[in-house]
């Protein structure tokens, strides 16, 4: 089968809601035939069908011996949705440090900044990839 491995493609796939209830419960059953997923999702087979389809053509999910599991492309996708997930529900303290770091009347020093960072941000992983973003750090620092 032709694959369309994009990130377009990728977060296209998953930006459908039932597609992403396909994709996840996959990563969470992946020793289950199909008939039980179509059951426990509450899908028709078409509804089911057409969304593997399209997983296995974005290169998110194989299938081996008869049933669907996540490919390791989908494994490392699936760990980002879940950062992105995590991320998605603290963007209100990324909009303070933006409004605190973009006021006109701040005179914050940058290590004061830092410290907002760190108290609003208690994800390791999601301050991580912002300070390395937004800080330029590099592994050695």
């Amino acid at each position: 089968m032709p694959r369309n491995v994009s990130t377009t493609n990728v977060l296209r796939r998953l930006s459908d809601y039932k597609t992403e209830r396909v994709f996840k419960t996959i990563s969470t059953n992946d020793d289950v035939k199909s008939e039980t997923l179509i059951a426990k999702l509450g899908f028709s087979k078409r509804q089911y069908y057409d969304r593997i389809r399209n997983l296995v053509e974005a290169g998110l999910i194989r299938k081996h011996k008869g049933k669907y599991k996540l490919s390791s492309f989908g494994k490392v996708v699936l760990n980002l949705h879940r950062i992105a997930e995590r991320t998605s529900q603290i963007h209100w303290k990324l909009e303070a440090i933006d409004n605190i770091k973009m006021s006109d009347k701040s005179n914050l020093a940058e290590i004061d900044y830092l410290k907002i960072i760190d108290i609003l941000l208690d994800d390791i992983e999601i301050k991580d990839i912002y300070l390395r973003n937004n800080y330029h750090l590099t592994e050695e620092n």
